[in-house]
């Protein structure tokens, strides 16, 4: 296990510490000391010397006080020092014999004092005969006068041989002490450690996402604090981050479920996510390109993200592609302090819409041309015949036809159109029921032959009408859609040519043909056929206003059918659409509306 480092900074501090003040203690112990003992030893000697004074000035004879300072000279032990005594001149009488005119003479600065009435002690400062001594000296009075002077001293190393020993006792306590104290010290900061421990292992767990655990909190002071906050904290993250994934997987969700590409880039041009719709929108290229190249195969569009997280301006963008229109719209995106930090694009499928546009635009020109064409016939009839141009009865009839035929057409137009409206708004109600085909193609078969044949074309029904089936539709809009297919293959067919109508079964299925051998469509207009007013001729000088088909596909579309053409130019088309067939349902046997 990894030793904890601050544990080994704090104990290396307090060691270091302890060592410090051990040093620190032993360097100031070493220079007080003398001065602390020599003050003790002088206290000492003051009361012998002042005691001895009193003695010295008591003895009236010599003889007296020479026994007593003979005695003092060889007991010297009770004193605890050396002795000196002068006269009142500061000559020295007498003293121990160790004590010489030398040594005396280095003396003669405390004499002096001493002999001023001062008394002098712990002089340690002192020199004798270069040793430093610690001594007192008193001054010897009688009868009020001073008459001499008495010092009484020791060598301080004399001292100081007392202080060895309790500096060895001292020095063997601080190595006996030391080991415990740091014992104590180690296991004292183990256990302040400990929740410091424990709240690092709590941080290490909310990074990585575990925002259950918890410090103890029940530490005294300023450490149960720390791991309350640290709660906390790891409370108010643990909701915080909630709510921002929860928000993030809605944002992703919604994201994912848009019908439009998105790509998100950082600002350092990589691709940081896209959507399903994105993919479906744009093949995928080559992996080796990089991946922004095998997602989107355009320079263009990344040059336009690139300028959008440089210049923070957001572009718009139309490329086409695989005949697809697709529209990108790309914005930087920014931070908190408005610095570009990536970009979003949105592509959409635009290529509906464009058509849609493009059919409003073209259905507008069509109407237009369409009503213009009879319209303008009308105005070229009836003037002529306003400004009584018209002189015979024979050519006044025949404008007269040609008024009524191009009204027609203009009647013709508007009902196709309000037909077509009404199917494609829902308004229209179509009733399905049991329908007896045979009845309906019989009654086109005799219309159509000899239609066909003033036009010099061959009308074939396969089978005979009385091997169709029955089928769920609405008896006069199957009609209705018959009539569009066979008028616009006669329409399109040349003398010589040849119409036929036919059904087979597929299924639950009756499939209905009508297949001519006319000038066939181009494959560029098969997929438009249907449209309203679309014709093959672009110039629209043909007959007819371009919207049977689209009449027939919405009200096949009503009944839940479809219609399909396949085709090849000069050489025919077949136009197939499909009806249920019905079973055990009584057929509608009347006729339908002509």
């Amino acid at each position: 296990m990894k030793r904890s480092v601050l544990l080994q900074k704090v104990f290396l501090v307090v060691i270091v510490a302890l060592v410090l003040a051990a040093l620190c203690t032993g360097a100031v112990y070493n220079v007080i000391s003398h001065t602390l003992f020599a003050g003790i030893k002088s206290a000492e000697l003051l009361p012998k010397a002042r005691v001895l004074s009193q003695l010295l000035a008591q003895e009236g004879d010599s003889k007296k006080a020479g026994a007593m300072l003979s005695f003092m000279r060889s007991h010297e032990e009770l004193l605890g020092g050396y002795f000196v005594i002068t006269d009142a001149d500061g000559q020295m009488m007498i003293g121990n014999d160790d004590i010489d005119a030398e040594i005396f003479s280095s003396m003669d600065n405390i004499v002096a004092r001493v002999l001023k009435g001062e008394e002098v002690s712990a002089y340690s400062t002192q020199t004798v005969a270069n040793i430093q001594i610690v001594g007192v000296g008193v001054p010897v009075t009688r009868e009020g006068a001073i008459c001499g002077a008495l010092l009484i001293f020791v060598p301080l190393y004399e001292t100081m041989a007392a202080v060895r020993g309790l500096n060895s006792a001292l020095l063997i306590s601080i190595l006996i002490i030391m080991p415990l104290t740091v014992l104590l010290v180690y296991l004292v900061i183990g256990q302040i450690i400990k929740p410091l421990k424990q709240m690092r292992d709590v941080a290490l767990a909310m990074a990585g996402g575990d925002f259950s655990i918890r410090a103890d909190a029940d530490q005294s002071g300023e450490i149960g604090q720390m791991a309350a906050s640290l709660n906390y904290l790891s409370r108010e993250l643990s909701h915080t981050i909630s709510e921002l994934t929860i928000e993030r997987n809605r944002l992703k969700q919604s994201v994912d479920s848009l019908r439009e590409g998105f790509v998100s880039i950082n600002s350092e041009g990589d691709v940081t996510y896209t959507n399903p719709a994105l993919l479906e929108l744009f093949p995928q290229g080559d992996p080796n390109a990089g991946r922004r190249m095998a997602l989107i195969g355009d320079e263009t569009i990344w040059a336009a993200f690139d300028t959008a997280v440089a210049r923070k301006q957001t572009s718009v963008k139309d490329i086409t592609l695989g005949g697809r229109v697709i529209r990108a719209t790309i914005s930087p995106v920014s931070n908190e302090k408005g610095c570009t930090v990536g970009a979003v694009g949105l592509f959409s499928d635009i290529t509906e819409s464009e058509r849609l546009e493009r059919t409003r635009r073209d259905f507008v020109a069509n109407v237009s041309h369409e009503l213009r064409t009879p319209l303008t016939a009308l105005r070229g009839l009836i003037e002529p015949l306003r400004d009584g141009m018209v002189r015979s009865e024979e050519a006044r009839v025949r404008y007269y036809n040609i008024i009524l035929r191009e009204t027609l057409r203009l009647s013709r137009l508007i009902d196709d159109l309000m037909e077509l409206s009404r199917l494609q708004s829902g308004r229209l109600s179509l009733e399905c029921g049991k329908v007896d085909m045979s009845i309906i193609v019989e009654d086109l078969a005799e219309k159509y032959t000899s239609t066909a044949a003033d036009k010099a074309q061959t009308f074939t029904l396969t089978p005979p009408p009385d091997q169709w089936p029955c089928v769920m539709a609405n008896a006069d809009r199957v009609e209705q859609i018959l009539v569009i297919l066979l008028d616009n293959a006669m329409k399109y067919t040349p003398e010589g040519g040849r119409i036929t109508l036919s059904v087979e079964k597929e299924g639950g299925k009756a499939v209905l043909r009508v297949s001519d051998t006319g000038v066939g469509i181009a494959e560029e207009d098969l997929p438009y056929v249907f449209d309203r007013f679309y014709k093959a001729d672009k110039s629209h000088t043909g007959s007819g206003s371009g919207l049977g088909l689209s009449i027939a596909r919405e009200i096949l579309q009503q009944m839940g059918e479809n219609i399909t053409v396949t085709s090849e130019k000069g050489r025919g088309s077949t136009f197939s659409f499909t009806l249920p067939l019905a079973v055990s349902v009584p057929a509608v046997k009347n006729a339908p509306n002509e």
